[in-house]
């Protein structure tokens, strides 16, 4: 980790980056969501923009679910009395009333209670909670992330949920678990059926809601991060950033892919 970059996370520096960014911009940031299935690259992408000061993208509707959500008794209030429209709009109050720059949250598929019953998936209701998520958050702009390699992906779910080690910041001692999980192709081969029909699930939500996601491809910021963290910042918050300060912001999260991911593919490709 670059040193000093945890203090970018304390509520006044968070403070200051707002003020700095907005005397730059001369507009408020706009709010966002990420939309996005699992094992995307959406934690790595979600906290650099932290680090940046750009907001950090809570899986809100996870959190609410499980009682454990920022302000949880004033969000289940306004819930109760003005729907997800009152929900998102009390999330966005009370972010920025906390010193964050903007309200952001990430959504994945499997918020919207869709696991492998997608044959009863209620798109119409889907779509009207995207939308009140989207007027709640208004100005928002929603970001739809997608992992092109999906066999990749398929195979990351496979080594987290076998090690428990899903993010660099997890505790160190699960690395090593990820060699010992055993391959399995019909495990991969689910995961495989599974993230490509959560993608084709999104982009089925997206038509029914009439909205028109940003897209936003992993590879791309794995392959040039300054660049494409840039210009995402352009686009939440109409200003720049030195390569130097996108750099130590990325490096808070690290990959965390390596020889078992290869092996594991390579094994997959050959029919194994």
């Amino acid at each position: 980790m670059v040193a000093g970059i945890r203090r970018w996370r304390g509520t006044s520096r968070r403070a200051l980056i707002c003020q700095n960014v907005m005397a730059r911009n001369g507009t408020i940031l706009n709010n966002y969501i990420i939309c996005t299935v699992q094992r995307s690259g959406k934690s790595w992408i979600a906290e650099t923009l932290n680090m940046l000061g750009l907001g950090y993208g809570i899986e809100l509707l996870t959190e609410f679910e499980r009682n454990s959500a920022p302000g949880q008794d004033g969000l289940r209030a306004a819930l109760d009395a003005d729907g997800m429209i009152g929900f998102a709009r009390a999330f966005a109050k009370q972010r920025i009333e906390g010193g964050m720059p903007c309200a952001s949250i990430t959504l994945q598929w499997s918020d919207f209670d869709a696991k492998t019953d997608f044959d009863v998936i209620d798109h119409e209701d889907r779509a009207r909670r995207l939308n009140a998520l989207i007027e709640g958050l208004s100005p928002c702009v929603v970001f739809f992330l997608h992992r092109t390699d999906v066999l990749s992906q398929a195979i990351s779910h496979v080594l987290a949920n076998g090690s428990g080690y899903y993010h660099s910041t997890c505790p160190e001692g699960r690395r090593p678990q990820r060699a010992r999980v055993p391959y399995n192709r019909e495990e991969i081969e689910e995961y495989l059926i599974y993230t490509r029909r959560c993608y084709a699930e999104w982009s089925h939500l997206f038509s029914v809601a009439g909205v028109v996601p940003e897209v936003l491809h992993y590879e791309d910021f794995v392959q040039d991060p300054i660049q494409n963290f840039a210009s995402l910042a352009q686009r939440i918050a109409g200003c720049s950033f030195k390569p130097e300060a996108i750099s130590a912001a990325s490096a808070f999260h690290s990959k965390i892919s390596n020889e078992t991911d290869e092996a594991f593919r390579a094994r997959y490709l050959a029919g194994e």
